[in-house]
């Protein structure tokens, strides 16, 4: 298409088509990666919050059972 609009209009008037090309093709290339960086740090955070709940779930648990003890042991 490009070489049909140079005969009837001025190439220096035109946009540079192959320019904008090469840019997206760059841009979207750079997209693709940051966008890989971004679902591996999400699926990295997601794990951390996980372990981070379990942790405090065993902690609550353990403190719970620490309670009971000293209840138990104040009872006796």
């Amino acid at each position: 298409m490009q070489n049909v609009l140079q005969g009837h209009f001025d190439t220096k008037m035109l946009p540079p088509i192959t320019k904008w090309k090469a840019e997206r093709d760059k841009l979207t290339d750079e997209k693709k990666l940051l966008n890989r960086e971004y679902v591996s740090l999400k699926n990295d955070t997601a794990a951390v919050e996980k372990i981070r709940s379990n942790v405090y779930d065993i902690m609550r648990e353990e403190s719970r059972t620490i309670q009971r003890t000293r209840s138990q042991d104040l009872s006796r």
